[in-house]
């Protein structure tokens, strides 16, 4: 597991390595997160690693998803 901050001021609360790919992470305290937030996820795609889908932690009730690389994931789920 990382952490990511460059000097732009841009982070990813967490992200895992796992089969060749790197999922990044952010978490967020609210039921239903803008899909802006996924906006920084890109600044991992100059990575030697492939990126993974990405995910939203959240306290929304249900799994769901911005799009095909973004979900959204409650945190009782983990």
């Amino acid at each position: 597991m990382y952490y990511y901050r460059d000097k732009d001021s841009k982070r990813i609360d967490i992200i895992v390595e796992g089969d060749g790919k790197i999922y990044p992470i952010e978490i967020k305290k609210t039921t239903t997160p803008a899909p802006q937030v996924t906006r920084v996820f890109t600044v991992i795609d100059k990575a030697p690693l492939i990126r993974g889908t990405g995910a939203v932690l959240c306290t929304c009730d249900r799994l769901s998803a911005f799009d095909s690389n973004s979900l959204i994931v409650p945190v009782w789920m983990i």
